[in-house]
């Protein structure tokens, strides 16, 4: 088997989620809810009714959002997004009818799921030189879990990554790799070293030390430092939901639209010439989809940093029934 392909599948299968499906007991009052901090879990929950293209949930007494999204396997941000009504995450009311994520009623009526283990790697000829113009490289894996339904439409998935870069670049919380125990380094390393025949190498020890501190992008967290305001995992989180509803086929054809050279959702102050063809193009409601898109991410889910969209084509191709 390829090194680096191993590596890749060895990471991928460490970070991989499991998706379980239950049902919602719409008995119970939702004044007996326990405070606890809102966390999400890998399971979903089945809605407790279906209309239209979207399951809803009836708002109970004692109910708050972000418990109403954490049992119906949505984060909170998720679930305002289905439910532009709501102003501000308090103001909700009992007897209200929210919308749940989008094809999970369309789960309850196809039946058969499947689910898919994806992923991508990609390597990337920088970021530029370090303070001494020695060049700096990096290597990518996306990585995607994902449920279909029987039409292809992803009901949910969860999508991260590794960066890991070469020593002399200390920007953010990247991830090192320093090179192979008892060869040369690729450069110099932070961890322990001996020196064989007078040059830095890297021990069993050390190389097995730095490889157990990679974090990936999610967990990076704020200190990835890309946005401030809207960092690397919550422009993923908005994607994820974006994604859910639709098609491997109609997100390649969306991404072929929608997006710059670089991958980006197009920004609707672009001077680009060939960026104001594409968004000249778009039909109304493309349009419109394409404005909520870029309100919530900007950042690219294919380019050197991690094909991300090709990850979750992957884990359509991958895919096998639930049984």
């Amino acid at each position: 088997m390829n090194k680096k392909f191993s590596i890749a599948l060895a990471l991928f299968v460490m970070l991989s989620s499991t998706f379980v499906f239950g049902d919602v007991d719409a008995t119970t009052s939702a004044s007996t809810w326990v405070e606890e901090t809102p966390t999400m879990g890998p399971s979903i929950a089945v809605p407790v009714a279906v209309s239209g293209n979207y399951a809803t949930y009836t708002v109970k007494a004692g109910d708050v959002l972000w418990k109403i999204a954490m049992d119906n396997g949505m984060t909170l941000k998720e679930l305002l997004a289905v439910n532009p009504q709501l102003k501000t995450p308090d103001s909700i009311a009992v007897g209200q009818v929210l919308n749940l994520k989008a094809s999970i009623a369309m789960t309850a009526v196809n039946g058969q799921l499947y689910q898919g283990l994806g992923h991508t790697v990609a390597f990337r000829n920088g970021p530029g030189k370090d303070s001494e113009d020695v060049p700096v490289y990096s290597f990518n894996i996306a990585m995607a879990s994902a449920i279909f339904d029987a039409e292809g439409r992803i009901v949910d998935v969860f999508i991260d990554g590794y960066e890991i870069a070469t020593p002399n670049y200390d920007g953010a919380s990247m991830p090192h790799f320093s090179g192979w125990p008892d060869k040369e380094g690729y450069n110099i390393t932070d961890h322990e070293t001996e020196k064989v025949s007078g040059v830095s190498v890297n021990t069993a020890e050390s190389a097995a030390a730095e490889v157990n501190a990679w974090v990936t992008k999610r967990q990076r967290g704020d200190s990835y430092h890309m946005n401030e305001s809207n960092e690397w995992y919550e422009q993923m989180d908005f994607y994820q939901s974006f994604f859910v509803g639709k098609t491997v086929a109609e997100l390649e054809e969306w991404f072929a639209k929608n997006t710059t050279s670089a991958g980006r959702p197009i920004k609707l102050d672009t001077t680009n010439e060939e960026d104001l063809a594409k968004l000249a193009a778009l039909t109304p409601d493309e349009m419109q989809v394409h404005v909520d898109v870029v309100s919530g991410a900007t950042m690219s889910i294919r380019d050197a940093h991690g094909d991300f969209l090709g990850a979750l084509a992957n884990a359509y191709a991958n895919r096998t029934p639930v049984k």
